[in-house]
């Protein structure tokens, strides 16, 4: 069916093509898959205590309502050991409870009491048209604790900046020693193959073993139920046990726990996140270049609900300490494990994949279920501090979060409400030094924003011509190659043109530019034309209606100065607000877009 405008004629699925069923033929196995058909897991309710009727009845309304509601692997696992439970304690109910129609309101209130995962499961039985009339009623009442009985939840405390630091030197210390030690044993492997290495020799010998394990996942073996070690594989070894010689080809879980706080410090993720992380995909965001300095990450946070769960970050190798240079990182050292899954038949697009155990393919992969990535960045915690490293205390994913969020100063990840409410006021810190924050920041921001606005308008240049790059020659000083580089738009940014992209006011020579697009307002480097003047009006108008929805504190901190120096930018070439809203006319959906996701952090470095 062709939609109105313009568009193609959908293509239909072939003759006697059939959606997958979710339930398998026993009715008690879910094959759970995502609104993208991504596979959520397989739960089998075979063994489950029980009625056979009960059991069968219930697990069609877990896949029924999982299918049109849930989104995440995590949300199938809660309600799946709910439904274990449910199914245990019905069968030993007096008299037992054998089907939904037995399920009253006093048998439902007793077993649900003040448990929240198990009064969300309501809500699946709801659909049932067996379950009783007054149970639903019941179910769909909300049950708020008195707020004489909520806990008044504590206030946060960050790590410091010096703590942070340290924490990410250590993690960034590990990532790096695996991954040399892997690029070390890989490069000896690939001599081995290349019949560069004199056979019966030691490292030989080694390369033979290390080429077995990146196409099995496992060391030498004899056939057989209890999996014995080859005798070479032993006398090969020596002293040197299973672990170790895998970890020659495949990071461990404590390494992978570093990784994950890498990127937990530089980018503030949580493990909901984190969990389901993909390696980015290519071409990455600098398309221009064949190594590329920006890797382009897709986020799934499905918390944040259907239309917003699915983000994108670009992150940007300026090298070390820069959280594209971490991704980097975490990309070569999980690279064979990708290699070895791919030859087995099992190919995996996870960004953290580990090996787990003592050897076998089943325990290479990723980190995915349940508290497995908490639990490796705590041994890695532990590990560090047993060899000396010292590390301040609450070394996990939560308060590493935490910290992130208040230090980045900024929305990283979520909204700036949540940012606001979640983070900076729950923040003992934050708290304390807000009352200074507004103080300074009202009383200096106008004076700041006008000593620091370095961005030039050169309201001659209103095309692509010959004579455009002249103007922006003579009246931005650059040379005539930049200046037409400039006028054609190969330099531009979300609010300008950059005309020195490695030479930014903020950061170092040589480097490139890492920061906020919304401070090319304060670089000497950023050019605008008269073709720009539409979006930097758009782009003040919404920083203008952000001012309602924030607190003195985080305004002053996060906006008070980006939103001076545009409106001084605006009021020294632009006349009357008349002349912003002809502006504001002319500009084009694309371009509005465009800021939006800047504002939104889809654009940032």
């Amino acid at each position: 069916m062709k939609g109105p405008g313009r568009g193609r004629r959908a293509a239909l699925p072939p003759e006697g093509w059939e959606r997958e069923a979710v339930l398998d033929p026993t009715g008690l196995v879910v094959r759970a898959v995502g609104e993208k058909g991504e596979d959520l897991g397989t739960w089998d309710f075979s063994d489950a205590l029980g009625p056979e009727g009960l059991r069968l009845e219930l697990v069609e309304l877990l896949a029924r309502h999982g299918r049109a509601r849930w989104t995440s692997e995590a949300t199938y696992g809660t309600a799946s050991k709910v439904l274990r439970k449910l199914l245990r304690d019905a069968a030993a109910a007096e008299p037992p409870i054998t089907s939904v129609d037995q399920i009253n309101v006093f048998w439902w209130k007793s077993w649900s009491q003040d448990v929240t995962s198990r009064r969300f499961f309501g809500s699946v039985l709801q659909a049932s048209s067996r379950l009783p009339a007054e149970t639903r009623s019941f179910m769909a009442v909300p049950r708020r604790r008195p707020a004489a009985e909520k806990k008044e939840e504590a206030p946060k405390r960050a790590h410091s900046k010096a703590d942070l630091k340290t924490v990410r030197d250590a993690a960034a210390a590990t990532v790096r020693s695996a991954r040399l030690r892997i690029e070390k044993n890989v490069a000896l492997m690939e001599r081995w193959r290349d019949g560069a290495l004199a056979e019966g020799s030691p490292d030989w010998a080694w390369g033979q073993m290390l080429d077995h394990i990146s196409r099995t996942g496992d060391v030498p073996r004899y056939g057989g139920k209890n999996r014995v070690l080859a005798n070479e594989t032993r006398r090969l070894m020596g002293d040197e046990g299973v672990a170790s010689v895998l970890a020659r080809l495949f990071p461990t879980v404590q390494e992978i726990g570093a990784g994950s706080v890498l990127l937990i410090v530089h980018e503030g993720w949580n493990l909901s996140v984190l969990r389901k992380m993909k390696v980015p995909s290519f071409p990455n965001a600098d398309g221009d270049s064949a190594s590329p300095a920006v890797h382009r990450l897709a986020t799934d946070k499905a918390r944040r609900g259907k239309r917003r769960r699915h983000n994108s970050n670009n992150l940007v190798d300026a090298g070390e300490g820069s959280s594209g240079w971490a991704m980097k990182q975490i990309l070569d050292l999980t690279r064979q494990a990708r290699l070895t899954l791919e030859k087995l038949g099992r190919p995996s697009p996870m960004l953290l994949l580990a090996r787990r155990g003592r050897g076998g393919l089943e325990n290479l992969g990723s980190l995915r279920d349940g508290s497995a990535l908490e639990l490796a960045i705590v041994d890695w915690a532990r590990g560090q501090r047993a060899s000396g490293v010292r590390l301040p205390p609450r070394i996990s994913a939560q308060p590493l979060r935490h910290s992130a969020q208040v230090h980045h100063g900024r929305a990283r990840n979520n909204t700036p409400a949540t940012q606001d409410k979640d983070y900076l006021l729950k923040d003992e810190t934050v708290r304390e030094d807000s009352r200074d924050v507004v103080e300074a920041g009202l009383v200096k921001a106008v004076e700041h924003a006008r000593e620091r606005v370095e961005m030039r308008l050169v309201a001659q240049a209103t095309g692509d011509t010959e004579y455009d790059a002249e103007q922006v020659a003579k009246a931005a000083g650059v040379d005539r190659e930049t200046a037409m580089s400039i006028v054609k738009g190969r330099l531009k940014t979300p609010v300008a043109s950059c005309a020195d992209y490695e030479n930014s006011d903020f950061g170092p020579a040589g480097k490139p530019c890492g920061v906020s697009f919304l401070l090319c307002f304060a670089c000497r480097n950023a050019v605008a034309t008269a073709r720009d003047l539409p979006r930097i009006v758009y782009l003040h108008r919404v920083i203008e209606g952000l001012r309602s929805t924030l607190t003195a504190a985080a305004w002053a901190a996060d906006w008070q100065g980006h939103h001076d120096r545009v409106s001084d930018f605006l009021n020294n070439y632009t006349s009357s607000e008349d002349g912003r809203a002809e502006l504001l006319s002319t500009l084009a959906q694309a371009d509005r877009d465009l800021i939006d996701r800047m504002l939104d952090r889809r654009l940032d470095p």
